[in-house]
């Protein structure tokens, strides 16, 4: 098939699809795998567990503190 300018359209397909499938990343790159990063996100939930425990204690201090002031507080 030819379009009306002398230019084969099924050249013009091909080159498209073979432009399409250039800027799709290729299968080795997106089965690879990135060793580091359970590694990495498991140290990192770590360090979360860790802040989370840390604030809890301090909320449960701060409560502890607050009930002792109101049970201290007179009746008004």
């Amino acid at each position: 098939m030819s379009s009306t300018n002398g230019h084969d359209t099924s050249m013009r397909a091909a080159l498209a699809a073979a432009e399409a499938a250039a800027s799709r990343p290729s299968p080795a790159d997106t089965f690879n795998i990135d060793r580091e990063g359970p590694a990495k996100s498991a140290g990192k939930f770590r360090a979360l567990q860790q802040r989370f425990e840390k604030l809890n204690e301090y909320c449960d201090e701060t409560v502890a503190e607050i009930r002792a002031s109101l049970e201290r507080a007179p009746p008004g």
